[in-house]
């Protein structure tokens, strides 16, 4: 059995170049976590750490550090965000942007799938050097029935205003839970 989750996210901004995606003040080279068509622009990170990612977004500051993950225990949460920018508004100046997400399992079979997400829908246009957080995000935890291994998550974008479409994707990998109690929020960190 799996448990797999679909959450609303809080939205905002942070700096960057429409289509063009930085690492350490550089432009970033071509990699399959991210892709653009059209001048528009999409990256996807993987974290097991959202809330940290929120807390950071929602800080008014030039740049935006989002944790990454490559491996998550089963039973803990693996979320993808989808940070974009150079979206086309329509004739209102708003901006019409979905994604479908697929997640396969170590054998290459299908784990799970979420069509029509909201990435940016009627919502007005991201200014000109800044990019916007993805109003949804998918995640997964893992059960523990489910292969420990390498998953893959394909995400194909489309702002439709510009009829641009592309696919970016990421890999993580699920491992046996710990022993170890993790800590949670309220509780102190040994």
């Amino acid at each position: 059995m799996r448990s797999l989750f679909l959450i609303i996210l809080l939205l905002s901004s942070l700096s960057a170049s429409a289509g063009q995606w930085y690492q350490d003040e550089a432009i970033a080279e071509s990699r399959p976590d991210i892709g653009s068509s059209n001048g528009f622009g999409a990256m996807i990170i993987m974290t097991t750490d959202s809330q940290e990612a929120l807390r950071n977004w929602a800080q008014p500051t030039r740049g935006v550090y989002l944790p990454r993950s490559e491996t998550v225990e089963k039973g803990r949460p693996m979320e993808a965000l989808i940070v974009f920018s150079g979206c086309r508004p329509n004739d209102k100046g708003n901006c019409v942007v979905a994604a479908d997400y697929k997640i396969l399992k170590p054998d290459g079979s299908l784990y799970a799938k979420y069509e029509d997400t909201e990435v940016w829908r009627n919502k007005p246009v991201i200014p000109a050097g800044r990019v916007g957080l993805a109003v949804d995000r998918v995640g997964l935890i893992a059960d523990p029935d489910d292969p420990i291994g390498e998953y893959k998550i394909h995400c194909t974008v489309r702002d439709t205003i510009a009829n641009s479409e592309f696919t970016i994707s990421a890999g993580f990998v699920v491992v046996e839970a710990s022993k170890k109690p993790h800590p949670t929020a309220d509780a102190p960190v040994e």
